[in-house]
């Protein structure tokens, strides 16, 4: 079978996501500056559709990865599917029920599932973002061609960032002004997160490009 249609979704896949990331980093500095619903709304419709697109770009990847090294494609696509739900549950929930609150819930429970740093929504969609680093540190041991060489080391430099992620739920108060309100410093270490995965998303793009050249047709 000729796995050139699966690498041009891979393709596209990548090009959602480097779009997808632009237009949440976009939401961030627009946050930092007016501080508005629209910015939070951009910002979860952005990361939700950014969840799909990665399931769909690891889908890809693990069926161009190597024999020899599919385990890491395997585990790459894996660990995606992990975070998707994760995040994608997080982000519907917040322009559902938490935007629209259909059901006239009272403030204490709006409260609980608001997302905001130390709440159950964000430890929920952390949890999800430390898989979707594990997933490019599995899919950098699958990159075994020199000219991937940099794509390789971001995947693990991205990877890397499973540990802070974890962890940032229990140091939620990091993220919080005196008041109890959120300020900005998530939305710095975000910005620096969309500087690493933007070149990520483009660089699988190339990787999508060339890798028929040295595939086989089965």
């Amino acid at each position: 079978m000729n796995k050139n249609f699966s690498f041009v979704i891979g393709r596209a896949a990548a090009l959602s996501i480097a779009v997808e990331t632009i237009v949440f980093a976009f939401s961030l500095i627009w946050g930092v500056i007016f501080h508005t619903e629209f910015d939070q709304n951009l910002g979860y419709i952005a990361s939700l559709l950014l969840a799909i697109s990665v399931v769909i770009m690891m889908a890809c990847f693990y069926d161009g990865t190597r024999e020899q090294l599919k385990i890491f494609g395997l585990l790459a696509l894996v660990s995606s599917i992990i975070y998707a739900p994760f995040c994608i549950s997080t982000y519907f929930l917040q322009l559902s029920i938490v935007a629209f609150n259909p059901l006239n819930l009272s403030s204490e429970v709006l409260k609980a599932i608001n997302f905001k740093p130390g709440s159950p929504t964000f430890a929920l969609d952390m949890l999800g973002y430390g898989f979707l680093c594990l997933s490019t540190l599995a899919a950098g041991f699958a990159l075994a061609e020199a000219k991937d060489k940099v794509l390789r080391t971001l995947c693990f430099f991205h990877g890397a960032l499973a540990v802070p992620t974890f962890a940032a739920p229990i140091i939620s108060g990091t993220f919080l002004s005196t008041s109890g309100e959120t300020n900005d410093v998530g939305s710095y270490i975000l910005l620096f997160w969309c500087i690493v995965f933007v070149p990520i998303a483009l660089l699988f793009m190339r990787y999508f490009k060339n890798i028929p050249r040295h595939t086989t047709t089965e």
